[in-house]
């Protein structure tokens, strides 16, 4: 058997409130890329469910810039690394990677010529370098300023200016190459948060916390106009800008929940892009890009927004999740998956777009436990100590209070919901809880089979309880003692006959039902807690996923047969299911959801 991933479902742009994110395109302006924990993402702007995910940084990434050539990128990381690798192909071949500065990267830039870059951050004795990306020697000195530097641009014609902006409110003029400072400007009276040069490097512009917006000339520094005097400007943090191609007219993102276009001959705002009626700092705008037709312009929340300069309105928006993914289902009917976070976001996608929905009646006040699909609904279990009950078609939701924790949770074809807190195995029935039972283990995990009969309990004890349901009583039958961890997932065949127990330690047991006898007892290639094991639709296969990041597709007819998927997803898997008997899905704590093509040699 082998596997082949198939489509990823990207996270959304991490997004800190205070703080600018660098979003950036390839000079094509097909693709743009951004970051999300140790993970940079590259995706089409007309298919954005068109992505490629670049997992090599081992902290999380804070930047990611395209070289002008379209085919390096450079990315930078928390601990003050860049990396520089190839994006033609799938290898991603790391190219250079050096130490610029000693912290967190905050902004990259490239000249014209794809040889130089300049790195930029918080670092103890320098907060900015310039280097070739080829080997990484120094190609001048950034100086001048006193505090951490949040942005830098550099001239994309000769001759060669470079501007950084920080934190001290000042802006950093060089000459180049080798860059050597010319001037210091001190316009700003905040945080510089963005600057850059318009495609011709006639002018560049610089916005600030401060709530202004300056243009300069492009070779000698010298100030040209301030935009943000005109009215219907911006009245909070302006964190990002962006130049159209013909350098007539900019974009700009604020803190204000606006984005606004900008005509540089009048000094007037063209556009306003209002998101202040989500009715929190979510729609504070943080980033943004406009390259060609594409004007994209970033929310706190991680959506991005696709703007019309033609109409003043978002013709598109593109949702995902921000935090790492806990929890993953697939509905009966394969057409649609659901994902929750560790921030109980919960979504539904549909797998021909691509696109993400949140449901937020469906959300939960903190981290999702678990989805399980059952016919027409949706259950979810959060940390909220709340187990949901979601009708998919009416979007109805019935929410039944668990008094305690939920480890888990499963649903019959009966709609019988089972759960399990610490100490005690609750049954609910028609949207409410109709009977419990106290049992004297620790409870970390459940499952009732199909039929609606049987239910097996995981216990930190490294056994599984295996209970008989009959209308809503349930009793012990026997005891599987076969694991060597705490119980950490469970899982019948279709049929009811066998149960699959994933443990801590990574191992995989499978159970007769009905004598206790282990038939499966060599599944033991995770090296981590296994997190997630479900079923093929004809039993003849099991998935698992586990935190040592890596899938296995397992045949149950032949115990040694398996596929191995390493790396799935970096820093654990935390969800897998079949969407069909040749198709896997994943998810982890990489923020993404993975479809991958299994064959059957």
């Amino acid at each position: 058997m082998s596997a082949v991933l198939s489509s990823i479902y990207a996270a959304a742009p991490a997004a800190t409130r205070g703080q600018g994110v660098h979003l950036d395109t390839d000079p094509k302006g097909d693709n743009f890329v951004y970051t999300n924990g140790k993970s940079v993402f590259i995706r089409n702007i007309a298919k954005p469910e068109i992505a490629r995910e670049y997992t090599q940084h081992s902290c999380n990434v804070t930047v990611a810039k395209f070289a002008p050539s379209g085919y390096y990128i450079a990315s930078g990381d928390e601990r003050g690394n860049v990396r520089v690798w190839d994006t033609v192909g799938d290898e991603q071949i790391l190219k250079l990677e050096t130490k610029p500065i000693s912290g967190k990267i905050n902004d990259i830039a490239w000249d014209g010529e794809s040889k130089r870059i300049i790195a930029v951050g918080d670092g103890r004795d320098k907060f900015a370098h310039a280097f070739f990306a080829d080997g990484g020697a120094s190609c001048g000195e950034i100086i001048g300023h006193s505090k951490a530097v949040n942005t830098a641009a550099i001239r994309q014609s000769r001759p060669f200016r470079a501007v950084t902006g920080g934190d001290d409110t000042t802006l950093v003029f060089s000459n180049g190459v080798p860059f050597v400072l010319n001037k210091i400007i001190k316009d700003h009276t905040g945080f510089v948060q963005e600057v850059k040069f318009s495609n011709d490097g006639d002018l560049f512009a610089s916005v600030g916390s401060d709530g202004k917006i300056f243009l300069y000339d492009g070779k000698t520094g010298d100030k040209v106009k301030e935009l943000s005097t005109a009215e219907h400007g911006h009245s909070g943090t302006v964190f990002a800008l962006s130049w159209s191609a013909d350098g007539k007219r900019l974009v700009t993102s604020s803190a204000d929940q606006t984005a606004k276009i900008w005509d540089i001959e009048t000094s007037g705002v063209v556009n306003t892009f209002d998101y202040s009626s989500s009715g929190s700092v979510n729609g504070q705008q943080v980033g943004n890009i406009w390259k060609g037709d594409a004007l994209l312009s970033l929310s706190l929340s991680g959506d991005l927004n696709y703007l019309d300069p033609s109409t003043s309105q978002t013709s598109r928006i593109i949702k995902g999740h921000q935090k790492g993914i806990t929890a993953l289902a697939v509905s009966e009917d394969k057409k649609t998956f659901l994902t929750g976070s560790y921030d109980g976001r919960v979504m539904s996608w549909e797998f021909n777009d691509g696109e993400g929905h949140p449901l937020e009646e469906s959300s939960h006040s903190n981290q999702v436990m678990q989805l399980v699909g059952n016919g027409n609904e949706f259950i979810s279990a959060g940390m909220d100590d709340t187990v949901k009950v979601t009708d998919i078609s009416s979007k109805n939701v019935a929410v039944i209070s668990t008094s305690a924790l939920p480890r888990g949770i499963s649903a019959s074809d009966d709609k019988t919901i089972v759960v399990a807190t610490e100490n005690e195995i609750q049954v609910i029935q028609g949207g409410k809880k109709v009977d419990s039972l106290a049992v004297g283990y620790n409870a970390t995990s459940i499952a009732i089979n199909n039929q609606g009969s049987t239910v097996a309990v995981g216990a930190q004890d490294s056994k599984v309880y295996v209970m008989s349901l009959d209308g809503t009583k349930l009793s012990t039958v026997h005891t599987l003692a076969k694991n060597r961890g705490t119980i950490s997932s469970l899982s019948f065949n279709p049929e009811g006959t066998l149960l699959a127990a994933g443990d801590s330690a990574g191992k995989i047991f499978v159970y007769d039902v009905a004598t206790g006898e282990a038939k499966i007892q060599r599944w033991v290639f995770h090296t981590a807690r296994v997190t997630s094991i479900a079923w093929s639709p004809s039993g003849k296969h099991v998935v698992s996923g586990s935190l040592d990041t890596n899938v296995y597709v397992w045949s149950t007819e032949k115990e040694m047969k398996k596929v191995s998927i390493p790396n799935a997803h970096a820093l654990g898997v935390n969800g897998v299911a079949f969407v069909d008997e040749d198709t896997v899905i994943s998810a982890g704590a990489d923020v993404c959801v993975k479809t991958w093509k299994i064959t059957h040699h």
